[in-house]
C-alpha cells in the first residue's frame, strides 16, 4: 500500500469514527428532521427528472416523448398526483394503527411526499396554462426558478442544524443545546 492510500485510509478512518454517534435526530426535531426528508426527495427528483426530460428533449423524442400509453404522452405530474394520493392514504394508515407510528416511516413517507411534489411542481406551466408549455419559454422560467430557489432554500434553513452539529462534532466542541427542547416528541 502506497503511502498515499495509507494517509487516505486512516483519514476515512477517523472520519468515520468521528461520526459515530452523531445522530439525525439528536439535533433536529422531528418535524424538522421530516421537512428535511421531504425537501431532500424534492431536490434529488426534481434532478432527475429534469435530467431525463432534457436528455429526452435534445435526443429528439418531441412532445409526445417519455412514456406514451395508447398514442397518449403521460406527463410526470400524473405519478406525483397518483403518489401523492396514494401517500395521503398511507398516512392516515400510519395515525390509525398507532398513536406514535416508527420514525423510520414517517422519514420514507416524507421523501415519497417532496418526490411527488417535484414531479407536480416540475409541470406547474402545464396545469396553470392547460396545454404543454413545457419547453416553451414560459413553461421554463418560472418553474424552474421557483424548484431551484425551493430547493436551495429549503434544504440550506433546514439542514442548518444538523450542518452546525456536524461541524462542531469534527472540531471536537461540545453538542450545542436542542433548540426544541421541551416540546412534545410527536409533532
Amino acid at each position: 500500500m502506497s503511502e498515499v492510500s495509507k494517509v487516505d485510509h486512516e483519514a476515512a478512518e477517523e472520519l468515520e469514527k468521528g461520526l459515530k454517534g452523531l445522530h439525525l435526530h439528536h439535533h433536529l426535531s422531528p418535524r424538522r428532521e421530516r421537512a428535511m426528508f421531504a425537501t431532500l426527495g424534492f431536490t434529488l427528483a426534481l434532478a432527475v427528472t429534469r435530467g431525463i426530460t432534457t436528455l429526452l428533449h435534445e435526443r429528439g423524442a418531441g412532445p409526445n416523448g417519455g412514456i406514451v400509453v395508447g398514442g397518449v404522452h403521460i406527463h410526470h405530474f400524473v405519478f406525483g398526483m397518483v403518489g401523492l394520493l396514494l401517500l395521503a392514504y398511507v398516512w392516515l394508515l400510519l395515525f390509525g394503527f398507532e398513536d406514535r407510528p416508527p420514525r423510520n416511516w414517517f422519514r420514507l413517507t416524507a421523501f415519497a411526499y417532496g418526490v411527488c411534489a417535484a414531479l407536480i411542481l416540475d409541470e406547474f406551466a402545464l396545469w396553470l396554462n392547460l396545454r404543454d408549455v413545457y419547453w416553451e419559454r414560459q413553461g421554463r422560467e418560472s418553474v424552474e426558478a421557483l424548484a431551484i430557489f425551493s430547493g436551495v432554500l429549503l434544504s440550506g434553513a433546514l439542514i442548518w442544524p444538523f450542518a452546525q452539529a456536524v461541524w462542531r462534532h469534527l472540531r471536537g466542541r461540545p453538542p450545542a443545546p436542542p433548540r426544541h427542547a421541551g416540546r412534545r416528541a410527536d409533532r
